[in-house]
């Protein structure tokens, strides 16, 4: 749920009181467990690396025909659950947290790797690519609230 969060609201556009609210988990319990709003979000970006980006990675790798395994990436990564929190903590965290950094750059180069049996060199180019037309994606307005 809170990777939800941060996924959809970013981690500056998410409060204490939003994840409190959404997760159903006492203030005092989230600050004992995660110890800040930094901690649960860091959980939950290793979370989403665990249980997200990796098995994406891991199922493109498999694919050996560079046509499959780039539609496969973007379908993970652009219109997919995988990139979401990735790219946010990447522009939003990642300058500023040499951990949200380091996750970050743990997900790029999973996309990268991924990519590599099937691209060889142009992998990292077309990890730019992908993750590049997400962010794209994001910043289009979807509904007129959004505006």
């Amino acid at each position: 749920t809170a990777a939800t969060l941060f996924a959809t609201h970013g981690y500056e556009g998410t409060s204490v009181d939003d994840l409190v609210a959404a997760t159903g988990i006492h203030r005092g319990s989230l600050y004992k467990v995660f110890g800040s709003k930094r901690g649960l979000h860091l959980t939950a970006l290793r979370h989403h690396l665990d249980h997200e980006v990796h098995p994406a990675a891991a199922a493109i790798a498999t694919l050996t025909d560079p046509a499959q395994a780039l539609a496969a990436a973007i379908t993970s990564y652009d219109s997919g659950p995988a990139a979401g929190l990735l790219l946010l903590a990447a522009v939003e965290r990642a300058p500023h947290d040499p951990e949200v950094a380091s996750l970050v750059a743990e997900g790029i180069t999973a996309l990268e790797d991924a990519l590599r049996p099937a691209h060889g060199d142009a992998a990292p180019h077309l990890t730019s690519t992908v993750l590049g037309a997400r962010v794209r994606l994001r910043a289009q307005p979807t509904t007129p609230q959004e505006h």
